[in-house]
């Protein structure tokens, strides 16, 4: 197997790991329970995940990668178009979390911590499927 196939396959199991965090980071919101007692100890799960994928959205692990030649073909521009237009997804997806959690506390109370999670793991999930999505497309 060249090179070339290697990076292919990669970039599909990269598509699908992202559906997986995505999937992991909406039952963590779903799960999570409403009042935090210790909310620094049961948020550093959440923040490592969230970290994880806001920075693997990025092409910051790629840097680590160009010893092998992988790198270039991992990042090319179809899926730097992709990154931008994931994250612009990402974007509105925030936007609209945001409004539509501000016009719930109109009508019952919202935690601020469940706030702050409910638009950060919108916009990542959308970020996610976003991207994982137009990497596959491109796949075929």
């Amino acid at each position: 197997m060249n090179l070339v196939e290697k990076a292919e396959r990669k970039t599909r199991d990269r598509a699908i790991v992202f559906y997986l965090l995505a999937l992991c980071l909406l039952m963590s919101a779903m799960t999570s329970p409403q009042h935090l007692d210790g909310a620094s100890t049961r948020l550093i799960p959440w923040f490592v995940m969230v970290g994880a994928a806001a920075l693997n959205l990025t092409s910051a692990p790629f840097r680590l990668w160009k010893w092998n030649g992988m790198a270039a073909l991992l990042n090319d521009e179809t899926t730097r178009d992709h990154r931008r237009s994931s994250l612009a997804a990402g974007f509105w997806a925030m936007l609209l979390a945001s409004a539509l959690t501000i016009t719930v506390a109109t009508f019952q109370p919202v935690d601020a911590i469940m706030t702050g999670r409910i638009v950060i793991t919108a916009g990542l999930i959308a970020a996610l499927i976003c991207f994982s999505t137009l990497e596959l497309r491109a796949s075929r």
